[in-house]
């Protein structure tokens, strides 16, 4: 007990440290040991300037060395139609010695007491929904749309992998999503350019992208056992769906579009989206009517 104590009275704690890179590489290590993310990424992340300069970590050291922390990031969305100030809030991990100590729910606290003092919505994504219950988060159940529509294959296709790794066809991706017009008005981050660099690190994810050079838009799908996966569609006009469809080489026969449909038909069969995460919300959502997704490559 009293080395526990002792190691307790050591914590330190800090926030709003993004720009101290003595803290910022601290926090670094806590990632690898809770969720298996090398080191390496961050600072490479760090590097190449995909560091998203609204995170907020609220975090307790020990020598140096986070061992608790949640992050919280401006995350202003589009909700039926209105644009939302919203706070999106990730990264909660504790180091496995100091779970039980009731450091996360003392950072939680501190987040959200921060959160209401500004009247924002909060936002996040996790596999364990229980544990945000108590913080006055609730599941915001998420829908997908499917419909009927055969595609042969498209040969004359400019569709092209882009590589965000890559200097040119990163500066590409980063021009399309400041010139952005969001694919849906019921639910969408309006930027969420962060959240996609850190995703592609996922080298399954950073195969889905494509660029046409015709149409100067970023399309984000898989066609897998006869059905077009779309996941979003980011440029400064937004196609119709059929054109979408005609870029495509492979052949299809039905559309499943993981964002809501708004803006390109109405004519869709929704699906409740089933996943290990869950999205939830912190304040007042109107959920009697809307059928959101969160786009796969804003997750966070």
């Amino acid at each position: 007990m009293k080395e526990e104590e002792t190691s307790i009275n050591r914590l330190t704690y800090e926030t709003d440290y993004s720009n101290n890179k003595s803290l910022r590489e601290g926090l670094y290590p806590l990632f690898e040991t809770v969720f298996d993310i090398p080191f390496s990424t961050f600072k490479d992340f760090h590097s190449r300037g995909f560091w998203d300069p609204s995170y907020k970590p609220y975090s307790y050291f020990v020598e140096g060395r986070a061992v608790a922390n949640v992050s919280t990031f401006q995350w202003p969305i589009l909700l039926d139609g209105n644009h939302r100030q919203a706070i999106g809030i990730q990264s909660v991990m504790t180091h496995p010695e100091y779970r039980g100590t009731g450091r996360m729910a003392d950072l939680m606290n501190k987040a959200v007491k921060d959160i209401d003092a500004e009247g924002r919505l909060a936002f996040l994504v996790t596999s364990d929904p229980v544990l945000y219950e108590k913080f006055g988060f609730s599941v915001l159940k998420e829908y997908y749309f499917v419909k009927k529509r055969t595609h042969q294959g498209s040969g004359s296709s400019d569709l092209r992998p882009i590589d965000p790794f890559d200097v040119e066809d990163l500066g590409i991706i980063q021009r399309l999503f400041r010139n952005n017009t969001p694919s849906s008005s019921v639910f969408y981050p309006l930027n969420y350019e962060h959240s996609f660099y850190l995703n592609v690190y996922n080298p399954f994810l950073k195969e889905l992208l494509y660029y046409s050079p015709s149409r100067d838009v970023l399309v984000m799908y898989e066609v897998l056992e006869g059905r077009l996966e779309l996941f979003d569609v980011i440029g400064e006009t937004l196609p119709e769906l059929d054109e979408v469809c005609s870029w495509i080489r492979e052949p299809f026969e039905e559309v499943h579009l993981f964002m809501s449909p708004d803006k390109f038909d109405a004519d869709f069969e929704v699906r409740e989206y089933s996943s290990p995460d869950c999205l939830m919300v912190r304040g007042e959502v109107n959920e009697d009517h809307l059928q959101v997704k969160l786009p796969v490559f804003a997750e966070f």
